[in-house]
This record gives structure tokens, sequence and C-alpha cells, in this order.
């Protein structure tokens, strides 16, 4: 299923991301789904670390605002996913995703 974002269909963020894209994406942050926000994070945090705060806190307000059925452990598996993202941003990025789908957030 193909999901779009308003204005910019999904083949072309999940294009961008894949090409890392970075400035394109966060253009467009109030296009992209959680999910996909989540792989912004990890190109952030290889591209321009010092922006990794700011992009944690947007995050986690954007979770509290669209998640379905939010348990306190969440905020914790939220914290330590990014905590580690300048060691493991793959890992990071997939832990925040899964959440995500856990939660009803569609991608």
């Amino acid at each position: 299923m193909e999901v779009s974002a308003p204005h910019i269909p999904y083949s072309r963020i999940d294009a961008a991301i894949r090409a890392g894209h970075l400035s394109f994406l966060t253009a467009h942050l109030e296009s992209l789904s959680l999910a996909s926000e989540a792989e912004v994070c990890r190109l952030i945090v290889e591209q321009q670390p010092q922006k990794l705060r700011e992009a944690t806190l947007r995050w986690i307000q954007r979770f509290a605002r669209e998640a379905r059925g939010q348990e306190l452990d969440d905020y914790l598996r939220i914290w330590q996913a990014f905590h580690r993202f300048p060691v493991a941003p793959d890992v990071s990025a997939g832990e925040l995703i899964a959440l995500c789908a856990a939660r009803g957030i569609e991608r």
C-alpha cells in the first residue's frame, strides 16, 4: 500500500531518505509520517548531529499527539533509542519505526 503525505508522494519521500537528502526532508517535515521522521533522525545524526536534540524533542511531541494506546514504557524505549542514535543509528531508527507500528501510526 502506498501512503502519500500531503502534497508529496511517499515514493519521493522514501527516495529522499535512501539518498540521504536531509535538506529536502527537513524542508518537508510537516508532510512526513512519524516513522519517516525516525529515518530523518538517522540522517540528522549522520549529517548534522548538533541538531539531534531538537529532532528528538519534535519526535517525542509528535508521538505524544499521534500514538494510540500509549504506555509509560514507550517513552523509556524512545529515550533509549535516541540515546543510542549516535552509536547505532539504524537500530535506533528501526526501534522507533517498530514502536510507531505498534501504536497504530501508519508509515
